[in-house]
């Protein structure tokens, strides 16, 4: 359906242009620093890692805390993290695959604090 005394776009068309304005003015204005916690806390939104000032994506879009709230990266930033966040969560797989320095040692199924030396009572 085109609308009336516009030939050249669809109400389709108007509906994704609207859609795309809006997403742009979400990703340029700082979101409230509770507001970005609330969207982690519910699932909609990832954090990086658990440390502070973890980058945080929300929307397609990487989102960093500064004075104001959480601005979004642009986009090339945001794929440029994107490859850096894959190296990054490779690397913690990597190391927790390797065990902790205070893991049971295979075999020992006697956890440390429970163990007696030889001769203990």
């Amino acid at each position: 359906m085109v609308e009336p005394g516009n030939t050249a776009v669809t109400w389709a068309e108007r509906m994704e242009l609207l859609r795309d304005s809006a997403q742009q003015r979400v990703w340029t204005a700082p979101m409230p620093t509770a507001a970005m916690e609330q969207l982690v806390a519910d699932g909609k939104a990832t954090t990086l890692g658990r440390f502070e000032d973890s980058p945080v994506r929300y929307m397609d879009r990487w989102w960093r805390a500064n004075e104001l709230g959480w601005v979004a990266l642009d986009e090339a930033s945001s794929a440029q993290l994107d490859l850096h966040a894959e190296r990054y969560r490779a690397a913690i797989a990597a190391t927790s695959a390797q065990g902790t320095p205070d893991a049971t040692p295979e075999g020992d199924a006697t956890p440390p604090a429970t163990r007696t030396e030889e001769g203990a009572a």
